[in-house]
C-alpha cells in the first residue's frame, strides 16, 4: 500500500528506530491512518508507540473520542497518553494549536522522546498555503507546512486525503469526525468548504497543481536560504549586526537578512514592513524605533540590535556578568579585563573600572540606598545625604542611574563611584562604559 510504504520511506530517511515516538491522534482518519501504519513498521523500526489526545473541552463528543483513543490503543498495542484544557481560555483556532502543541512538547518529555509524528496531508498543506496568501505572507510563507520541525515529523505531506480514506478502507478501520471542522466561521473550514469546490471547478487537479507550487518554492527557497546564511554568518555576530556591512548589501539581501532577523517580532511581516525597517536602519547612524509593544530596533555606533523597552522611573536592570545593558536612553557595557589598568578614570568620564559581583541592578535611587563616596577610607553614608552634600538638584537627582547590589549603591553614573568597588591589586576588575542613545520616539 502506498501510505505503508511512504511510512517506510520517511522513518528511513530520517533515520527513525530503535526510540519511544508519539502520534497526535485526534481519532480523525488522519491520524488513524497514521497510527496504522506506524503500527505496521513498528516491528521492523523497533517503535514504542504512544498516542497523544487531548482535549479542548469544546466538545460534548470528546468523551467519546477519549474512549476511542483507548480502544484503538489497546487493539494495536499501543500506549496512550490522554489530557484536557484546563480552566478557562479564549476559543479561538490559535489558542487552540498552542495548547495543543504545548500537550505534545509535555508527552515528549515524559516519554523521554524527541519523535512527534503529527498526521497533516497534502489537503492540509494546500489549505495552509491559500490561508496564508489571503491572511498575507512572504516568499517563505509559501513553502506552506514542513516536514519536520524541531521534534515534529509529517509524513503524510505527500498523500492526498483520498488515498488516506482509501487505505482506511481497506484496513477496515473505522474513525470519528469532529463535528468542528464543519463549522465554517472557522477560517480554514471556510476554505476547505466554501473556496476549494470553487476551485476545484475551474481545476479538478487544483490540489496537485498548488502542491507542485509549494514543491517549486521549497527547492528555489533552500538556494535562497542558502545565500543569506553564509552572509548572515559574515555580518552578524552574537545578534547584532554589522550596520557598514549590512547597508553595502543589495537591497533584496538586506531584506532578505533583516527579514530573518525580525522574525517573531513583527505582528504582520509584510514586505513593506520590513521595507521600512530597512529605510530607518539606512537614514539613522545613532536612533532607535519601536517593533512592538515591548521591543526597540536600534541603529547605533555602527551596530543594529533589538532590545526590549523599560518603564521609565520603575524600572530595573538585572546586571548578570559581562555583555551590553540599556536602561531608558543609556547603554552600559560591562568587559571583564584580565590586567589592571595604570590609569583609573572617574565616573563623570563615562567610563570607569570597578570590581564586582554579579547579580547588580541599574535603577533610579530608592528610599534606604547607602553609598560610600570614592575617597572616603572608611564608613558609609546615606544616598541622599550625599547628593545633598554634592548640592544635586532634585531634578536631576530623579533622573540619576545607579548600579547596585540591593541597596548598596557601586556607582552613580555621570557623578561618582563608591569607595567599596574600587580596583585593588588582587580583586577582579571590571571595565565599564556608558553612552547616551538618542531616539527617535
Amino acid at each position: 500500500m502506498i501510505i505503508d510504504s511512504t511510512v517506510v520511506e520517511f522513518l528511513n530517511k530520517y533515520n527513525i528506530k530503535n526510540k519511544n515516538v508519539i502520534v497526535a491522534f485526534s481519532t480523525g482518519p488522519d491520524s488513524c491512518a497514521l497510527a496504522l501504519a506506524l503500527g505496521e513498521a513498528k516491528n521492523l523500526f523497533n517503535l514504542n508507540i504512544t498516542l497523544a489526545y487531548f482535549n479542548h473541552g469544546w466538545r460534548k463528543e470528546a468523551k467519546d473520542e477519549e474512549e476511542f483513543t483507548k480502544e484503538f490503543a489497546f487493539k494495536n498495542g499501543f500506549n496512550f497518553l490522554i489530557d484536557s484544557a484546563g480552566g478557562e481560555y479564549k476559543k479561538s483556532e490559535q489558542q487552540a494549536r498552542e495548547l495543543r502543541y504545548k500537550f505534545l512538547e509535555d508527552c515528549s518529555k515524559k516519554n523521554n522522546s524527541d519523535t512527534v509524528f503529527l498526521a497533516h496531508n497534502k489537503n492540509d498543506n494546500v489549505e495552509t498555503l491559500v490561508y496564508r496568501l489571503i491572511k498575507g505572507t512572504s516568499i517563505s510563507g509559501l513553502k506552506s507546512i514542513p516536514e519536520k520541525r524541531d521534534i515534529f515529523y509529517r509524513p503524510f505531506l505527500n498523500i492526498e486525503k483520498k488515498e488516506i480514506l482509501k487505505y482506511l478502507s481497506e484496513k477496515n478501520q473505522n474513525y470519528l469526525i469532529d463535528s468542528s471542522n464543519n463549522d465554517v466561521k472557522y477560517r480554514r473550514n471556510f476554505i476547505r468548504k466554501e473556496i476549494f469546490p470553487l476551485f476545484s471547478k475551474i481545476n479538478p487537479n487544483y490540489i496537485e497543481n498548488i502542491d507542485n507550487l509549494i514543491q517549486n518554492v521549497q527547492f528555489s527557497r533552500k538556494i535562497i536560504d542558502d545565500k543569506i546564511a553564509n552572509i548572515e554568518k559574515k555580518i552578524i555576530r552574537r545578534n547584532i549586526i554589522n550596520r557598514k556591512e549590512y547597508i553595502a548589501l543589495d537591497v533584496s539581501y538586506r531584506l532578505e537578512v533583516l527579514n530573518n532577523y525580525l522574525k517573531n517580532y513583527l505582528k504582520n511581516q509584510t514586505y513593506k514592513n520590513v521595507l521600512k525597517y530597512d529605510n530607518f536602519i539606512l537614514e539613522n547612524e545613532n536612533s532607535k524605533t519601536s517593533l512592538n509593544k515591548d521591543c526597540f530596533l536600534y541603529s547605533r555606533t555602527g551596530k543594529i540590535f533589538i532590545q526590549k523597552k523599560l518603564l521609565k522611573n520603575n524600572a530595573e536592570v538585572l546586571i548578570d556578568g559581562e555583555g551590553k545593558y540599556f536602561f531608558e536612553d543609556i547603554a552600559l557595557t560591562i568587559e571583564k579585563m584580565e590586567d589592571i589598568p595604570s590609569a583609573f578614570p572617574l565616573a563623570n568620564d563615562s567610563k570607569c573600572y570597578l570590581s564586582l559581583n554579579f547579580p547588580l541592578v541599574l535603577r533610579h535611587r530608592k528610599q534606604g540606598d547607602i553609598f560610600c563616596p570614592f575617597g572616603l577610607k572608611s564608613g558609609k553614608m546615606k544616598l541622599k545625604k550625599y547628593l545633598i552634600n554634592q548640592k544635586i538638584s532634585q531634578e536631576k537627582k530623579d533622573k540619576l542611574i545607579l548600579l547596585a547590589n540591593k541597596d548598596d549603591v557601586c556607582l552613580i553614573l555621570n557623578v561618582c563611584l563608591s569607595e567599596k568597588y574600587k580596583i585593588k591589586k588582587s580583586s577582579s576588575c571590571f571595565k565599564l562604559s556608558w553612552e547616551k542613545i538618542s531616539s527617535d520616539n
